[in-house]
């Protein structure tokens, strides 16, 4: 199998804790610019990350975590399989925050004044609704490592990397601070 990915995507981070957690070796390749108009590990959508698997290509961190659990995890102990609607609500705000948060940052990269464009507002405006709703919502991260506070500490570690806004959300804060000392997640933090 190969994970191909950057080593600063939020998104494969997700994928790349749960393999560490699970202590599975997979081959990785780094994409390069994910801005550049290539096909990334056979992504049609150009993004990162794609498992391979033999003949088959996997897309997008979600599914892929959900393949693996499946595969390495079958009685799931972080969760991945969870259906529970506040789970579910949660990954969906965790990566529309992720994905707004790409927006800018590929923006800034190419040139592009962000703050001349009523467009890039509502992308930061969408990061701070989905962290409020986050942390309003805290509960729905339990005190035992699970898949979904995996993505809250890689939302969170790209956000603090890029400086992308100003975090003050407490409970949050706590939630990453403890996950963030296990050595699995640790790994693979930005630098």
């Amino acid at each position: 199998m190969k994970l191909v990915y950057t080593p600063r995507s939020h998104f494969s981070r997700k994928v790349r804790i749960l393999l560490d957690a699970w202590r599975v070796h997979v081959d990785v390749e780094d994409a390069g610019d994910v801005s550049a108009m290539t096909t990334h590990g056979q992504h049609p959508l150009m993004r990162v990350p794609t498992l391979i698997d033999g003949e088959t290509a996997v897309f997008e961190s979600d599914h892929i975590a959900r393949y693996l659990t499946k595969r390495h995890d079958p009685t799931d102990r972080f969760g991945v399989l969870c259906e529970a609607v506040d789970q579910v609500n949660a990954t969906a705000v965790m990566n529309g925050v992720m994905a707004a948060e790409v927006e800018l940052i590929l923006a800034k990269r190419t040139g592009i004044p962000i703050e001349q464009y009523v467009r890039f507002d509502k992308h930061l405006k969408t990061i701070q609704q989905g962290l409020a709703w986050l942390e309003h919502n805290s509960q729905i991260f339990p005190a035992t490592p699970c898949y979904r506070g995996f993505h809250l500490v890689c939302l969170w570690d790209h956000l603090a990397f890029y400086d992308t806004i100003s975090l003050e959300y407490p409970k949050l804060l706590a939630i990453v601070s403890n996950l963030s000392q296990l050595p699995y997640v640790a790994k693979s933090a930005p630098v």
